[in-house]
């Protein structure tokens, strides 16, 4: 008797919590959970306007990481002077390249082309003048031993001299000046020139 009582609770206690969670979810349909639940899958997945914005910025770091392909063409001749005949390492070479008559002529120094001064520790001999237009150009160079950046021509310094046309000792002392003409030299393609300093 005791035992169909006990029995007949718990099947009252059972029933009572089923009906409790019958209740609790009649407001939730089952189509509206499986939709949450659909939704939910869907959001994991990235919509079209997405993988285009995705697309877009990919292709935006490519082409900042993609160097520039900038075409860099020399244009124009090189000049080489192959300089000979220095005879100290002291001080600098400093060498002007005209190609106004009139400025070389007059010794108009602020008019030249192209200026090197390189010291004469590191000479390697060479001279170079690139991307300049064809035409006639005066090469005029010293060795300014002192680095007070003058030709110096006296009794306890002679410092050496030269000519784009590479006139000779000889030449250079019958001319008290040398003209543009006498020095020029004809470039229409890369020319190399030969010169030797003089000191006298």
């Amino acid at each position: 008797m005791i035992r169909a009582i006990i029995y007949a609770v718990l099947v009252c206690a059972i029933m009572t919590i089923g009906l409790v969670a019958l209740d609790l979810n009649k407001d939730k349909p089952v189509s509206a959970l499986s939709e949450k639940k659909e939704l939910s899958e869907v959001d994991k997945q990235p919509t079209k306007k997405a993988v285009a914005i995705q697309i877009k910025a990919a292709k935006s770091e490519e082409d900042q990481v993609k160097p520039q392909q900038v075409s860099q063409k020399q244009t124009g001749i090189m000049l080489t002077a192959l300089i000979k005949g220095l005879r100290s390492d002291k001080g600098q070479i400093i060498a002007q390249l005209f190609d106004n008559p009139d400025a070389f002529n007059n010794n108009r120094y602020d008019q030249a082309v192209r200026t090197l001064v390189i010291p004469a520790k590191s000479f390697s001999g060479e001279l170079n003048f690139n991307q300049l237009p064809r035409g006639e150009y005066a090469l005029v160079l010293f060795h300014d031993a002192n680095n007070n950046q003058q030709f110096d021509q006296t009794s306890s310094l002679i410092e050496g001299y030269a000519y784009s046309a590479n006139l000779s000792k000889t030449a250079a002392a019958k001319t008290t000046v040398v003209t543009f003409r006498q020095a020029a030299v004809r470039t229409e393609s890369d020319t190399k020139l030969n010169i030797s300093l003089i000191y006298h």
